[in-house]
């Protein structure tokens, strides 16, 4: 029987679940094991790594700096294959590299094989935060898609959270080489899970974007005939939103790639308890994503970044005077982690925001070229002032002050009504 739109037939034949929510749960689920992977493994295992390896805090920069090179080389080729040959080809793909990489890692054996092999893990992760961010705004209405970033965004912070728990446990029982090869697998297993249950677009399946009916369907701001990389790069909103995505992503993995080695190695707190800083960042990261990228659809994402990079600045420094104490400690981490929480989804709003629907992951793909780079500068000058100072309290200032920066930069660009009026 065939079935005819707008009819009770057609309502019939509806499934009761939105597949949006179902490509939301299989993203969260991929978003989950990779920053176990990217952010966990390595800011808990890495005091472990040094002992072992032999290697001093600028070096432990460079192996980070390994990842995000080929990161941030691959990502502009992961979003462009986004918008040309779906998310659950790439997504399913590149999971086979994020998984080898991470089984590789736990037999690395010198800071040569480290780098290396965690390049390969940057190959793999590059295809995650791209084309699940713009799958998700797909499939997500307007006034929804901050909604549905903000359930997401616990994904990630739940993923690093419980590293900062299990896996002191396993090096105790075991070796960090068996936290590498646990997360590996659960990497590959990733390849499976998200051929089967990803969709690319709600339009193949003859459903609109969760959130939104026929008519509150508004055109782009932007012309999409034609619009390319040539386009993209000419505009000034796309090199405002990258020099601040750059500095903030320097500020935020100075602290984050350290804290748990500056708990350690500095403060000679016990490496069990130094470990649940990172999960302590995690759980107030999760309400900090939901609470300020539901506000951020309602003040705008420009004001809510300001917002949120001032008082991720004042939050740094509250962990650098904080020294050894460490219930003042763990409240710094934990005012960090709830501004930090929503930083990433809200710089992939903002792609959308400013730029036509067809190439959001292209648009995302190159604005990630500039957070990779500060990803990379970042741990590589935050160590390296650490050795040369012999505290990391110097490294955690120029965190502050990358994110304070990358506030004001951010504040240039227009409300999102303002430059609709002027495209239009």
């Amino acid at each position: 029987m065939a079935i005819i739109r707008g009819t009770a037939v057609d309502r019939q034949h509806r499934p009761k679940i939105h597949w949006g929510w179902v490509v939301l749960g299989t993203s969260f689920i991929t978003l989950f094991i990779n920053y176990s992977i990217r952010i966990g493994a390595y800011s808990v295992l890495l005091p472990k790594m040094i002992q072992d390896l032999g290697i001093n805090m600028t070096q432990a920069g460079m192996i980070r700096a390994g990842y995000f090179l080929t990161y941030i080389l691959f990502s502009p080729l992961t979003g462009w294959l986004m918008d040309r040959v779906g998310g659950r080809f790439v997504i399913s793909f590149f999971c086979l590299f994020l998984g080898i990489g991470t089984l590789l890692m736990g037999q690395a054996s010198n800071l040569a094989t480290a780098i290396f092999f965690h390049g390969i893990v940057g190959i793999g992760a590059a295809a995650v935060w791209t084309p699940i961010s713009a799958l998700i705004q797909k499939w997500f209405g307007g006034k929804k898609r901050g909604l549905a970033l903000g359930i997401l965004s616990p994904s990630y912070a739940l993923g690093f959270g419980l590293m900062g728990i299990i896996l002191p446990t396993i090096v105790k029982n075991y070796s960090w080489r068996m936290g590498w090869h646990l997360l590996g697998a659960s990497g590959l297993i990733l390849i499976a899970i998200n051929f089967l249950l990803l969709r690319d677009d709600p339009e193949k399946l003859g459903l609109l974007p969760w959130g939104e009916t026929a008519k509150s369907i508004s055109p782009p701001p932007l012309s999409e005939t034609s619009f390319n990389y040539r386009n993209i790069i000419r505009k000034r909103t796309f090199w405002l939103i990258g020099a601040s995505y750059l500095f903030i992503s320097l500020g935020v993995y100075i602290v984050s790639d350290f804290i748990v080695t500056y708990g350690v190695v500095e403060l000679k707190i016990p490496y069990p308890v130094a470990s649940t800083l990172i999960s302590i960042m995690a759980l107030t990261s999760i309400v900090g994503g939901f609470v300020l990228m539901t506000i951020s659809d309602y003040i705008g994402r420009v004001k809510s970044l300001v917002i949120i990079h001032s008082l991720l600045a004042l939050s740094i420094l509250f962990i650098i005077l904080a020294k050894g104490n460490i219930s003042l400690l763990r409240v710094g981490i934990g005012w960090f982690g709830f501004v930090y929480g929503p930083i990433w989804p809200m710089y992939a709003a903002c792609a959308r925001d400013y730029f036509p629907r067809e190439v959001g992951g292209t648009v995302i793909g190159l604005l990630t070229l500039f957070y990779g780079i500060g990803a990379m500068a970042g741990p590589i000058i935050g160590g390296h002032l650490t050795d040369l100072t012999g505290t990391f309290r110097w490294a955690f200032g120029l965190g502050a002050f990358a994110s304070l920066f990358a506030g004001f930069i951010i504040g240039f660009l227009k409300r999102l009504k303002e430059f609709t009026k002027q495209e239009d």
